[in-house]
């Protein structure tokens, strides 16, 4: 088992691949009661890297809005603003 400084290291994919597994011996039901006990809480930690990674990523993921009278005109906007409501295109844009 890799240690949590090794795992916070890990990509997106790998903790996602490894937390699987995990779900996997866990659903067999054939673990020690002390070995399924690690499992579980080592699926926690992957489980939390890979909602954390997620997270960053939906931080930097961004829309392009053009504008429909000059398509070389556009904006670029966080995420987070088009949650919170603001650029969703209902001013006339075109939200791609």
């Amino acid at each position: 088992m890799a240690g949590k400084k090794s795992m916070k290291n890990m990509k997106f994919e790998e903790a996602l691949s490894e937390l699987e597994a995990v779900v996997e011996k866990l659903q067999n039901g054939d673990l020690p009661l002390e070995e399924a006990i690690e499992e579980f809480q080592r699926g926690t930690e992957l489980s939390k890297i890979c909602l954390e990674k997620l997270n960053a990523a939906k931080n930097t993921v961004q829309k392009l809005v053009v504008n429909p009278e000059d398509e070389e005109d556009y904006q670029i906007e966080n995420f987070e603003e088009i949650e919170a409501g603001r650029g969703n295109g209902s001013d006339g844009e075109e939200v791609f």
